[in-house]
């Protein structure tokens, strides 16, 4: 697709050996009647600019309502897990009709419309409402964005709306500055949860990612984990979706995890981390069809 340049053959080829067709039958055999589904949204359910109806060309398409309707009629719970903040979520939920989400990179995991709030703020000791005005006066995010400037910047407008912890863009070296932070600030990290389809004219980077900071201890993964346990979910019976780092290890907790096509192309070093992760789909479409493929296989073509 020309949004990801001209893409490696030996990529393409790598990501064919993580398709369905290579994995799905000796998967599928080890799933239950899939009973919950742990999904990104943005670069997985969403289209470009977090659009459900749009497909990766910009067109309208409706496979996704389709997919989705028939999933919320035969009960499946499907759980946004997101860095989005809770009251993001809360409208996404009310217009796509689901009812249970996990915010901000699994600070915070709301049940019915959040009628029940579970806080994680993992290593820091503090009521999850506390959580961003901690952070911030801790002075981790001012030497953040003076450590690299031009390199990482608030992600305007969105970080405005923030509830428990900072959401930034731009590109950096993951492995380097987590271990500044480890001798700066112990209590927190960066992770990095996706591509962007924006630019940036204050930033002097090749591409754009989201990047949350959040406490140690604190994931997508655990919250998860986490949730499937309190709700006495069996692991065969639950499938997550997504195209972040922060969205793969989520394959150490469900039953099988679909990878969408663009995240895969996206992150180079995938072709070499899938090898470790046996339940791991790479989906032949992008964005929204991927997820689209995903649910297909395992929910609504499966007898």
């Amino acid at each position: 697709m020309a949004e990801y340049g001209n893409i490696d053959p030996e990529l393409e080829l790598a990501a064919g050996s993580f398709a369905a067709g290579s994995r799905w039958a000796g998967l599928s055999r080890h799933l239950e009647e899939i009973k919950v589904v742990y999904t990104d949204l943005d670069g997985t359910m969403m289209g470009p600019l977090g659009c459900f109806l749009c497909n990766i060309k910009g067109e309208f398409i409706e496979r996704p309502v389709r997919v989705l309707v028939e999933m919320l009629r035969r009960g499946v719970d499907l759980v946004p897990v997101s860095g989005r903040s809770g009251k993001q979520l809360l409208e996404t939920a009310r217009l796509l009709g689901i009812k249970n989400y996990i915010a901000e990179l699994g600070v915070e995991r709301f049940y019915n419309f959040g009628e029940k709030v579970v806080f994680d703020t993992g290593v820091v000791n503090i009521e999850g409402e506390e959580l961003l005005d901690y952070i911030t006066a801790t002075g981790v995010v001012d030497w953040l964005l003076s450590r690299y400037p031009r390199k990482v910047e608030l992600h305007t407008p969105w970080s405005n709306f923030r509830d428990c912890t900072p959401l930034f863009r731009g590109l950096l070296d993951i492995t380097e500055v987590n271990g500044l932070l480890e001798a700066e600030y112990p209590e927190f990290v960066v992770v990095d949860n996706g591509i962007l389809q924006l630019t940036s004219p204050t930033l002097d980077v090749g591409e754009l990612r989201a990047y949350h900071l959040v406490p140690r201890g604190v994931s997508k993964e655990k919250a998860v984990a986490d949730d499937i346990r309190t709700r006495g979910f069996k692991r065969s019976q639950t499938i997550g979706a997504g195209d972040s780092d922060a969205d793969l290890n989520l394959a150490g907790v469900v039953g099988v995890f679909f990878l969408m096509r663009n995240g895969f192309l996206a992150n180079p070093r995938f072709s070499a981390l899938l090898s470790e992760y046996e339940n791991v789909v790479v989906t032949k479409g992008f964005l929204n069809e991927g997820w689209a493929e995903a649910m297909e296989l395992a929910i609504l073509d499966r007898q």
